[in-house]
């Protein structure tokens, strides 16, 4: 065995490009599935069911909170973890009360992937 986690299918949700494309190459050289969406709406819109999502704060329309409430809301218990480029205490104080974990950009290759691990419940 390679020690490598088992493969999980993921969703990346972020409105900046560059950081969704570069968080889905992480993901999938790492051995991942992964669907990658620029909004909440475009991610409700699909039909991708999912291990784990990667969700961005602040987001136009619907945000990643919102989105993350929605899912709850109707049943859809994903592990998430939120990412976020604000540093103000109202935003880590809402991300905080979700009891999930949230990691602030710019991100750390690492942390993201032990993220993942630590809310899928995956080891590696």
């Amino acid at each position: 065995m390679s020690g490598r986690p088992s493969a999980l299918t993921l969703v990346v949700v972020d409105d900046d490009q560059y950081i969704l494309r570069a968080v889905e190459r992480l993901l999938r050289s790492h051995g991942h599935q992964v669907y990658a969406f620029n909004s909440a709406e475009a991610y409700l819109a699909g039909s991708c069911q999912a291990d784990c999502a990667i969700l961005d704060v602040e987001l136009p329309g619907l945000s990643g909170l919102e989105l993350h409430a929605r899912l709850t809301q109707d049943g859809n218990d994903l592990p998430v973890v939120f990412i976020t480029a604000r540093d103000e205490v109202a935003t880590l104080a809402a991300v905080q009360r979700t009891h999930r974990c949230y990691l602030k950009k710019p991100l750390d290759e690492d942390r993201l992937l032990a993220a993942v691990a630590r809310a899928t419940g995956s080891r590696g």
